[in-house]
């Protein structure tokens, strides 16, 4: 789904070939290369790998099967197909020896050789052993043909279900088939045979039908409307025709089980482990607590993870710490492990850094252990802010290049629309570029995503060329601690760069800019962003959560030692981001907000206390909450946990 392939060979190799480029360019714009997301799209290039190794191979034996040829030939080639293609492929095997017999029979095409296999292929018929307490036959309602039975079960009789929601063919419609041929089924004809197999399964049973309903759509947390079918069944058993809401109130006294509690009030009548658990546990929960003591402690025993889940949980709501609430007094063992990655002993991204101000249990897992949650594919409808973002930073660096080399820097009111030719030129070369090594699958939205990026950045240069602090730009995607970017400046160095409040800081630099002066002059360094505005006006590190413009402007300050650093600052340079700025003066409120981060965070790493402790709505966009569950801002409140502990991340919190 990720590569969106859609036809023969060309498209499966073009197709995949672009996916492989496109995690390629993903994985560059990770400043951390050891970030859980990009540890992950290394996986997801392997398994990419794999896919290639496996699928063009099959498509190619696909394109080798025979157009026409007899019995015998086709029956070696899907045998052939089958064992190479399938992990077991024994049922395809049986079915193909079937028709061993018809070997010399021919010459036929695929489709009916489709014909014929499809019904033996997709109905798989399994012979039931013998067993001394009887057996039970489950099928469609159409395989009980001609059968008795002494009890027959039809469940499902709920709207949309049984029976099923009839709507007409949209390719063609009903009054076109009846002018066509009498014989294709229309409307009428659908519901001809929802009634025939209601019938047809009632009137297999000899003793006794049982008829029944779901009262609850799960997926919409809404009751179900059971069907007229059961409506007329009760019409038929007993003469008069019930409402809707008696054949409710009739449900309801056989079960009472309800959405997130799918279970009978008696334990007696359960089904099963798990409804037996459910019913013991509710009734559990409406006795005095000192009458039920111990009643559940099966469940502690009954199954090792489910007992281990249950004390941990429980220790999670203890009103002190413990190591159920994160990485909380660890064994001697973890904090000798934990030392490799203290503030001086690896280098740290700001993005990295930023996440202990949310929650130090997700800086944990993120730093750390390098976590990340597997990314689930969804329909193309426009093009990813991954990809967005990429093309947008490349088109930058090649612009500034191009302007640089043509004496255009910096960009003024007199040159814009000179520069914005330059603009054009160099989205038009990038695009198609990425056009021929992405080959999107979709070209409209390939097209209207270049459209939209065309749109920002002259906007961005417009902007631009009216910025009246007299910066010009000079070294773009200045990179350090970074073994592999796809693009950089020449003064980027492989090795991170130390900085004065301990911490070793690895990232990128999107522009630097020099104001007059020459190499002894004043700096100032830029991040663009392409997503969202999120930083308050006025804020130096933002509580810990907005840390490129003073991280950046250090590290700055050790590569050119020769100059003054004046300020970093945020560029949302679109308009997702309403081409807002956020600079931070490099002033002494700003050196003694990054001393105070790197004092908690190694103070927190030193003393081996990383607990899930989020900030107010810091859970509600994390990639972990599958891990903590959603109760972690109640569960670590100061109502349910001391907070002495916590005061250092408190105090980074409080940064402005």
């Amino acid at each position: 789904m990720d590569a969106a392939v859609i036809g023969g060979r060309e498209r499966w190799e073009r197709r995949l070939a672009g996916l492989a480029h496109e995690l390629g360019l993903d994985l560059h714009e990770f400043d951390d290369p050891e970030d859980p997301k990009a540890l992950a799209i290394h996986r997801d290039l392997a398994d990419l790998a794999h896919l290639r190794t496996y699928a063009l191979p099959l498509l190619d034996a696909l394109a080798g099967l025979p157009k026409r040829a007899a019995w015998g030939e086709w029956l070696d080639a899907l045998s052939a197909l089958a064992t190479r293609a399938l992990r077991h492929p024994d049922r395809v095997l049986a079915v193909l020896s079937e028709l061993a017999p018809m070997a010399a029979v021919g010459p036929v095409d695929l489709e009916e050789v489709a014909l014929v296999l499809g019904r033996r292929l997709l109905e798989v018929a399994v012979a039931p052993g013998a067993s001394r307490y009887g057996r039970v036959f489950v099928a469609p309602a159409d395989a009980a043909r001609g059968l008795c039975f002494e009890i027959v079960l039809v469940p499902g009789l709920a709207e949309k279900l049984f029976p099923r929601r009839i709507a007409e063919e949209p390719i063609l419609l009903d009054a076109t088939r009846k002018a066509l041929a009498a014989e294709l089924t229309t409307n009428d004809g659908r519901i001809d045979r929802e009634r025939l197999a209601l019938r047809l399964a009632v009137g297999a049973a000899r003793g006794r039908v049982v008829l029944s309903y779901p009262r609850l759509d799960l997926d919409q947390s809404r009751p179900r409307v059971p069907s007229f079918y059961a409506l007329e069944a009760l019409r038929a058993a007993e003469g008069r025709l019930p409402g809707f809401d008696e054949l409710a109130r009739r449900a309801e006294r056989y079960t009472d089980a309800r959405v997130g509690w799918p279970a009978p009030s008696r334990s007696e009548d359960a089904l099963d482990e798990a409804e037996h658990d459910l019913a013991l546990l509710d009734s559990l929960l409406r006795l005095d607590p000192e009458k039920s003591v111990g009643t559940a402690r099966f469940l502690l025993t009954a199954n090792p993870h489910l007992g281990r889940a249950l004390r941990f949980r429980a220790r999670r709501w203890l009103r002190r710490w413990t190591p159920a609430d994160g990485l909380v007094d660890p064994t001697p063992a973890a904090r000798e492990a934990l030392r490799a990655h203290a503030l001086g002993a690896r280098s740290f991204s700001p993005t990295a850094l930023q996440h202990f101000a949310e929650c130090p249990y997700r800086f944990f897992l993120n730093a750390v252990h390098r976590l990340a949650p597997r990314e689930v594919p969804e329909a193309i409808e426009e093009i990813g802010p991954l990809e967005r973002g990429s093309l947008v930073h490349e088109v930058q660096f090649e612009l500034f290049q191009e302007l640089r080399d043509a004496k255009l820097l910096p960009v003024t009111p007199e040159n814009l629309d000179r520069v914005r030719e330059v603009l054009d030129g160099v989205l038009e070369r990038v695009a198609s570029r990425w056009r021929d090594e992405l080959a999107p699958a979709i070209e409209r939205v390939w097209e209207d995503g270049v459209a939209s990026v065309r749109a920002d950045l002259r906007e961005w240069l417009r902007r631009t060329s009216e910025d009246p602090s007299g910066f010009v730009p000079f070294a773009f995607e200045l990179s350090f601690g970074l073994q592999q970017r796809r693009a950089r400046d020449l003064r980027s160095t492989p090795e991170p760069v130390s900085l004065d409040c301990g911490i070793r800081l690895r990232g990128s630099i999107d522009l630097v800019e020099r104001a007059s002066g020459g190499p002894q002059g004043r700096l100032r360094v830029t991040d663009h962003k392409t997503g969202r505005e999120r930083v308050k006006p006025g804020a130096i590190v933002d509580g810990g959560r907005a840390l490129q413009p003073v991280f950046y402007a250090l590290a700055a300050e050790k590569i050119f030692a020769d100059a003054s650093v004046e300020a970093g600052r945020l560029y949302y340079c679109t308009a997702t981001g309403g081409f807002e700025e956020r600079e931070v003066p490099l002033d002494a409120a700003a050196r003694e907000s990054a001393r105070t981060l790197a004092e908690v965070i190694g103070g927190a790493l030193d003393e081996a206390f990383l607990p899930a402790a989020p900030a107010a709505g810091a859970c509600r966009w994390c990639d972990y909450r599958e891990v903590c569950g959603p109760y972690e801002e109640l569960r670590t409140d100061e109502r349910h946990k001391p907070t002495d502990r916590l005061a250092p991340l408190a105090k980074l919190r409080s940064l402005r």
